[in-house]
């Protein structure tokens, strides 16, 4: 009977660092298959990671205080990364540009007052340009805009065109909340849909990003 129990303890003994292995390999093989998952036991079943948004600076009041004055900027968007330094930074190029009064719809709303997109075509990719004047819109990416004439923005690439001025209607969400108009409606090109917005703040006379819109193109 003692030699019985001490066989069975034995095998339990050698079997330990069997069982542990094969752990150990399950999760080498699960981080080779989805190598930005989060560590640890929890991660074997998390959901799927995603993008994350950190509240950057993009610009100050005093820089945009006339009609269609407008500043590029760089967007830092941080997602999961299995490595030392836990996450990664795509640099999304992007748009601020202050609207003139007359395209205002809340005047009592300061943030109504600017368009903020990014700057990639939703076509296929390229970055778009704001294009300030009729000749080089009509000359350069083929659109004769109606009159008045106002800035557009305008695609190297295949030609598309938005006007930022216009809202155009689309079902979406930016962090969870729904959407149904975006600003800088399609008015010519094969772009499907208008540029990704970003959500935004101003506190004092600084304006933040808070969120963006993530998405691939075409």
């Amino acid at each position: 009977m003692q030699e019985t129990t001490r066989r069975t303890l034995l095998k339990a003994l050698t079997s330990l660092p069997i069982v542990g292995g094969a752990v150990a390999l399950q999760h080498v093989i699960l981080r080779y298959f989805k190598p930005t998952m989060a560590g640890g036991l929890k991660a074997m079943a998390a959901d799927p990671d995603s993008a994350g948004s950190s509240e950057q600076e993009i610009a100050d009041v005093s820089e945009l205080t006339q009609p269609w004055e407008f500043k590029e900027f760089i967007y830092i968007r941080k997602s999961v990364e299995y490595s030392s330094r836990k996450f990664q930074g795509a640099k999304i190029p992007a748009f601020i540009v202050r609207l003139p009064e007359e395209y205002i719809a809340d005047k009592k709303d300061p943030k109504a007052a600017y368009v903020v997109v990014q700057r990639i075509c939703p076509h296929l990719g390229c970055t778009f340009n704001f294009i300030p004047n009729s000749e080089e819109l009509a000359g350069g990416y083929n659109y004769k805009a109606p009159a008045p004439f106002h800035p557009y923005f305008a695609c190297p690439c295949h030609l598309s065109v938005y006007d930022p001025t216009r809202p155009q209607v689309i079902a979406g969400t930016v962090a969870g909340k729904a959407f149904d108009k975006l600003p800088g409606k399609v008015v010519s090109g094969p772009a499907p849909r208008p540029p990704r917005t970003m959500s935004f703040d101003i506190r004092g006379s600084k304006i933040y990003i808070t969120d963006t819109e993530g998405g691939g193109v075409g």
